[in-house]
């Protein structure tokens, strides 16, 4: 419209109209689904609902809305003054299109402050353990990891995750202790050549001690459900938290289970750990999200993830992507992992194009080019 020269407040008043949504609200009753569905055609808008709504044969029902930006305006404001739980439905609707439209983070850690957003910034994944996966016992020593680590700063990394257990599919637990005599002297390395670290573990003494020795940020795999004590020592620190995705223990979980809608199970397991995470003292804005491709799940949903990761952007918190040589790359390509490169850059770029701010990866360098062009593609046009 700009383009062509349409008066600024042509485009005010027209381009609500062309932004198009589909939401689904999941667990209406009868009652809400039938007067939701009016509403909604009323304005010209739809809904989708179970046949069985209308005579309230069932006991409930999703709802699936389709609608333009406009519309979507005039329903929340229809539904403020409707009984039942519409009310709530309205400021539900309000504020995921909100987070579909947010951009930019600003992410409390510890001291500082991280950006995430527009563009998208690197993780670079150091693993200071024997048994990892891909680099087990490569970074084992404490000058072989910080070598490692300003490679990977001089690469384009905006952060290194520094792991000392291993979370591969099988992986046998470690002690803490154990844990402790891996990662201790690799973090204070680190934070003191000026380098942003976070720490790869799901024990709260890992992470208190990672922290005061100058971490900013606590990737948990388990979402803060592993040891009880971990939300407690984030909102104490006010560290940066990640929240990831998991089916089961690392050491027992299974690659085989398949979900009728992993996208929607994986939502909305993300967002109550997020309001147990704020329960618990930790800032809402200090949260990454990880929807956890290759914990727990089958090469099908890990597929079906990273295709619509964008519906994630839905929780309004930034999106961390961690497709670094995963198994179901594996099998989706049939190599090895070594062979595994080139795939999981197409990961990256797709993620990029979904929403993802956050790329984890071994190959920082290839990421880095990568998601740089993606997130070029992306703008282009913006002048962002």
């Amino acid at each position: 419209m700009e383009r062509i020269g349409v008066d600024p407040a042509g485009i005010r008043i027209m381009a609500p109209k062309q932004l198009h949504y589909n939401l689904k609200i999941e667990g209406l009753k009868p009652s809400e689904a039938n007067i939701l569905k009016q509403e909604m055609l009323s304005i010209g808008a739809e809904a989708a609902v179970s046949k069985g709504a209308a005579s309230c044969a069932v006991a409930s029902t999703d709802a699936l809305l389709s609608g333009t930006l406009k519309q979507f305006s005039i329903i929340t404001d229809k539904l403020k003054t409707q009984a039942l739980r519409l009310p709530a439905v309205s400021e539900a609707i309000a504020a995921v299109i909100a987070n579909i439209g947010l951009r930019e983070f600003s992410i409390p850690a510890a001291d500082t402050a991280l950006k995430a957003g527009p563009k998208p910034l690197i993780m670079g994944i150091l693993n200071v353990t024997p048994d990892s996966f891909s680099d087990g016992g490569r970074f084992l020593g404490r000058d072989a990891a910080l070598q490692r680590a300003l490679e990977m700063r001089d690469e384009g990394a905006d952060w290194i995750d520094v792991g000392g257990e291993s979370t591969r599919p099988g992986a046998a637990p470690v002690e803490l202790n154990e844990e402790l005599k891996r990662v201790m002297p690799v973090v204070e390395a680190l934070s003191g050549h000026g380098l942003v670290v976070s720490i790869d573990t799901t024990k709260a003494e890992v992470a208190r001690q990672a922290l005061a020795a100058g971490a900013k940020i606590v990737n948990d795999v388990s979402a803060l459900s592993m040891d009880r004590a971990m939300a407690a020592v984030c909102a104490a620190s006010g560290a940066a938290v990640v929240l990831m995705h998991m089916e089961g223990m690392p050491r027992t979980m299974r690659q085989d289970k398949t979900h009728a809608d992993i996208v929607g199970d994986v939502c909305n397991c993300l967002d109550k750990r997020i309001e147990y995470a704020v329960s618990s003292g930790i800032q809402r804005g200090s949260i990454i999200v990880d929807p956890g491709i290759g914990f727990g799940k089958s090469m099908e949903d890990d597929l079906m993830l990273v295709k619509n990761l964008s519906e994630l952007k839905s929780l309004g918190r930034p999106m961390l992507l961690g497709p670094s040589r995963k198994s179901f790359v594996g099998k989706a390509i049939g190599a090895g992992i070594e062979q595994r490169l080139f795939a999981t850059i197409s990961i990256v770029s797709l993620g990029v194009a979904n929403g993802a701010c956050i790329l984890r990866v071994h190959d920082v360098k290839e990421a880095r080019q990568a998601a740089d062009m993606a997130w070029s593609i992306v703008s282009a046009g913006e002048g962002v």
